[in-house]
């Protein structure tokens, strides 16, 4: 995992860019985020595992902040928890802010010392998961759903942080390759 930067202040404080290649990427994530919420909403819905599934939505938007900086993840994070709270039934937002958070928390450049790009991805990983989780767990309580909070936090949060910690470097693979990707066809334009 590269060093978590934003890309504006490698483009002379530009956020948003009116580069072509800024256009293009906007074009390709909307639909990227939309078919991954929807690979989560609708197959890995399924897939149980103890209790754990996958976050695909949140793993996708951890890893692209660690290849592309927390500026990059908290667009993707904000897109991507919009599909995936238009595809639930819960509160319109929740999902966008525990996504927010945890991207800006994945994004800090606390335990670079740790070891190896991959412990760092890991721990990284299985620590956003369960700030992520809290986050919409306090959202949905404070919505007025009700919550056994040692049951969830036990049952699904604990299991979820491991699987996604153990899910993302298979997910760092493919962005890797699309920010490889990118940066070449920008340079190209």
């Amino acid at each position: 995992m590269r060093q978590f930067r934003s890309r504006s202040s490698d483009e002379g404080g530009q956020v948003g860019g009116t580069e072509r290649g800024y256009a293009i990427e906007v074009y390709l994530t909307v639909p990227l985020l939309t078919g991954v919420a929807l690979i989560q909403s609708v197959l890995l819905t399924k897939l149980d595992l103890w209790g754990a599934r996958p976050d695909l939505v949140l793993l996708v938007v951890l890893v692209w902040a660690g290849v592309r900086g927390v500026g990059e993840g908290a667009v993707w994070a904000f897109i991507g928890g919009l599909v995936v709270d238009l595809l639930s039934g819960g509160p319109l937002g929740a999902t966008v802010l525990a996504l927010l958070t945890a991207t800006f928390l994945a994004g800090q450049p606390w335990g670079r010392g740790l070891g190896s790009p991959t412990v760092l991805l890991l721990l990284s990983t299985f620590f956003a998961t369960v700030v992520f989780h809290v986050v919409l767990l306090l959202v949905l309580a404070w919505t007025g759903y009700g919550l056994d909070w040692v049951g969830v936090i036990l049952r699904v949060v604990g299991p979820s942080a491991l699987l996604n910690a153990l899910l993302a470097p298979f997910v760092q693979r493919p962005l890797i390759w699309l920010d490889r990707s990118l940066r070449r066809e920008r340079f190209a334009l």
